[in-house]
């Protein structure tokens, strides 16, 4: 009975780390916190209104996930790749899709309003390809795209023509085969080989409010 009683009170004490754990991710992938932005315990902990182990236990897991990073001060700071890690997560997503079409059955993709931003294309596209995957493999790309969400901001910006790429896709979904393969492996393609031009996109979107 102490038992029970002991980790139903630890259920409770981590209620407030979760809170503040999904907090602060939407913040980062809603852009709200931008790349190299340092997050400060004491002050999140006040925006939140709680005590700085809840703040520290989200970071833990936000840092775990790669979407924050200890830098050389041993201060929290939403991660900015490199060049290297942006191209390895490039590549790493285009393995993720081209495993998800071995079991893609061909169906129009969802409506999409002909107002939504580039990255919500993106998500509603890639979301559409691993709906049948299995679910390792689509937790792995959801994880991955969160990792990518400073870049598909800049993605737009860096690429002539990157939304355009994403419409076509979406236009192949009905179809499927070697048409949508395709034009998948090209996609990836050209960002794995401008990475350096889409990290410098990112990291200029981000400068203005950040202060780092």
């Amino acid at each position: 009975m102490r038992r029970a009683a002991r980790e139903a009170r630890m259920a409770l004490d981590l209620r407030p780390g979760e809170r503040v754990y999904q907090e602060i991710k939407q913040a980062i992938l809603s852009g709200e916190f931008v790349i190299l932005q340092r997050l400060d315990i004491d002050k999140l902990a006040a925006q939140f209104g709680v005590s700085a182990t809840p703040v520290r236990y989200g970071l833990a897991i936000l840092a775990a996930e790669r979407l924050v990073k200890l830098n050389s001060s041993r201060v929290y700071q939403v991660a900015f790749w490199s060049e290297q890690e942006l191209r390895e997560l490039y590549q790493w997503r285009q393995r993720l899709t081209k495993w998800a079409l071995q079991s893609y059955v061909p169906e129009a993709a969802p409506a999409m309003s002909p107002d939504a931003d580039y990255a919500g294309v993106y998500l509603t596209v890639m979301g559409h390809i691993d709906r049948n995957a299995n679910t390792e493999a689509r937790r792995a790309g959801r994880s991955a795209d969160e990792r990518l969400q400073q870049a598909l901001r800049a993605e737009d910006d860096a690429l002539p023509g990157a939304l355009d790429e994403l419409h076509r896709i979406a236009a192949l979904l009905d179809r499927g085969g070697a048409p949508l393969a395709n034009k998948l492996r090209r996609y990836f393609d050209r960002r794995i080989s401008h990475c350096a031009l889409i990290r410098s996109a990112a990291h200029a979107k981000a400068m203005p409010n950040n202060g780092a």
